[in-house]
């Protein structure tokens, strides 16, 4: 009997690389994400964020003047 070592580690073994700063999400490595003021955000809910953020700058078209 021989080993045979494994060349991709299991995914379903991985351990979280990180957490998403804002819904406390696992993140793996290889997955998407955002460094936004030094914390680390997942792909869900960047945009979330993104768009509250610019909740400010948000109009209507008839107040815009034009």
């Amino acid at each position: 009997m021989r080993i045979v070592h494994k060349r991709h580690r299991d995914a379903q073994r991985a351990f979280p690389a990180a957490k998403c700063a804002l819904c406390g999400g696992e993140l793996y490595r290889g997955d998407a994400c955002w460094r936004l003021h030094g914390r680390l955000v997942c792909e869900d809910c960047v945009v979330p964020w993104l768009m509250d953020g610019l909740a400010p700058c948000r109009m209507r078209l008839k107040e815009a003047g034009r």
